[in-house]
Order: structure tokens, then sequence, then C-alpha cells
């Protein structure tokens, strides 16, 4: 009974570890990142710690408020989890193709500092880090956990993912000059096809929810 407990409990934190590090995609947004941070006051450190503590406190209200959401709305977990998947799929396809929100070094030319008043909150925070899809896949792991221990493991998940970002973006001109503007679109691609992967995945329980003779 232990062990099983314990092995689906790591299964369900290693799922949500994935889903957000590809969904959030801290190299992706170094472009960006570097193009805000270019006139930031006081620093750079500062703009990337704001902008990762606003992004962790957006999705960390969806995990609390997740359930409430969907029954406000009357939505069902497995039609959700049906819904979550899809619109995960085609983002997925975008990263694949390099295409929209996920060609993030041709978003970054587009970027003016001056067109916002705090710029770790929007764009960074909002949508680039915490956006749309960041917000479905919180929604979508709420809707699968069974349990508070799997809340608290999607919590533990999305501070380690904002961790990770605050380096990656303390770090990104070392990052970049490592990856090179090349590696950095491949690794968005691989991200792309895991998150494929995921999506289906999460279309496939909502449909064994919803149609329990098909198990």
């Amino acid at each position: 009974m232990f062990p099983e407990f314990f092995g689906n409990a790591t299964s369900f934190f290693i799922t949500a570890l994935i889903s957000l590090f590809v969904i959030i995609d801290p190299s992706g947004n170094v472009f960006p990142y570097l193009a805000l941070s270019s006139t930031a006051v006081p620093s750079r450190q500062d703009l990337a710690r704001r902008a990762c503590l606003y992004s962790f406190f957006i999705l960390a209200l969806f995990i609390v408020l997740g359930r409430l959401v969907l029954s406000f709305f009357g939505i069902s977990l497995p039609a959700f989890q049906i819904a979550g998947g899809l619109i995960l799929f085609r983002i997925a396809f975008d990263m694949l193709e390099g295409r929209g929100h996920f060609n993030r070094l041709d978003t970054s030319s587009s970027l003016v500092v001056t067109d916002y008043r705090d710029t770790a909150l929007v764009p960074l925070a909002m949508p680039l880090l915490a956006g749309p899809g960041a917000i479905t896949t919180i929604l979508v792991l709420t809707s699968r956990a069974q349990s508070r221990l799997e809340d608290g493991l999607i919590l533990a998940a999305l501070i380690l993912i904002m961790l990770l970002t605050y380096l990656v973006f303390r770090f990104a001109e070392q990052l970049l000059g490592f990856m090179k503007e090349s590696g950095v679109r491949l690794l968005t691609r691989i991200m792309g096809l895991i998150l494929a992967a995921l999506a289906v995945e999460f279309v496939i329980q909502g449909l064994r929810g919803a149609f329990p003779a098909w198990h």
C-alpha cells in the first residue's frame, strides 16, 4: 500500500513539474526578459525577482481556487481535462512550429520598456510567465489532484519552477551565450513535443472520467 501511495504521489509530482516547466518555458523567456531589462530600475535582478514572485502568486491563487472556479461555472472535471488538454495541444503545436506567443525572439523585438508601468507584472509575469497556458495547466493539474497532498505537490512544483526561472533570468546573458539562439529554439521545440504528449494524456484521462465504460 505505502510503496504504491508514494509511487503515485511521485508520479503526480513529476507530471506537475514537467508540465509547468514546459509551459512556463524559462529558457524561451530569456529573449523578452533581456529586452525588457535593458534599462531596468533599480536592477535586472530585482526585475527578475519581482516577475517570478508575481507569477508565483498568480498561479498559486488558481491552485487554491481552481476547483471553486470550475464548480462556480458548473464545469465537470473530465470536461475541463479534455478542454484543457486540447488547448495545451494547440500551444504545443505553436511551440513545435516556432509560431505565435512562443516565437520569443521575434516577440522580444517588439517590446518597449516605456510602454509598461511595471514590466515585472506586465508583460513578464502576465502573460509571458503566468499566461493563459500556465493557468490552464494549473487548473488541469488541480482537476486531476485527488487530495490535499497532491495540491501541495503542485504548489511545490510551482515553487521549484519559479526558482529555476529566477536563476535562468539571473544568468540570462551567460545562458544565451552558452546555448546560442539556435539552442534555445531547439529546446523550445523539444518542450513543445513533450507538452503535446502531456496534453494528449490529459485528454485521455478526461475521456476515461467522462466515459467510465472505456476503462
